[in-house]
């Protein structure tokens, strides 16, 4: 499967759906686009993928959104999406690129550790505070933002 990856213009319409997978929150998500930079991983036609960067310091890189259509999951994609945030990061002379994920968010957590990242710190209660509505994976609720890190 042959992946390509680009950074949208600021007038190109953005995968909300994709986004929204990620993040339940598109006023969550409408805060961040305007300060980002979206890129989309695409097969062919078709996006499979969509990831969101934002400069949060002088020295750190966030990865504010990464999603993978659920038709493409497994198939590599979020790693090369993760691979090319990472270069992205390193090119712009970033030391560290950050990944936050929910506290009930197992998977991502793993994911995140086989590619190098680890835990950096934890918001208690930020899913309660920030949410309108439940925040809700394999019927456990999210409470706590955890932020893990990776050095470029």
């Amino acid at each position: 499967m042959h992946i390509h990856i680009n950074r949208l213009t600021h007038n190109e319409k953005v995968p909300m759906e994709l986004l929204l997978q990620a993040d339940p929150s598109e006023d969550m998500i409408n805060k961040y686009l305007p300060e980002s930079d979206v890129y989309v991983a695409k097969v062919g036609d078709d996006i499979t993928g969509v990831f969101v960067l934002m400069s949060i310091s002088e020295d750190e890189m966030e990865l504010k959104n990464i999603s993978v259509d659920k038709k493409y999951q497994r198939n590599g994609i979020g790693k090369e999406m993760i691979k090319y945030a990472i270069r992205i990061t390193k090119m712009e002379g970033f030391l560290f690129l950050i990944a936050k994920t929910a506290d009930n968010s197992k998977g991502q957590h793993q994911f995140y550790q086989r590619l190098k990242f680890e835990e950096y710190y934890r918001v208690k209660g930020h899913f309660i505070k920030y949410y309108d509505k439940p925040v809700i994976e394999d019927g456990v609720e999210a409470v706590d933002l955890i932020a893990f890190r990776r050095p470029i």
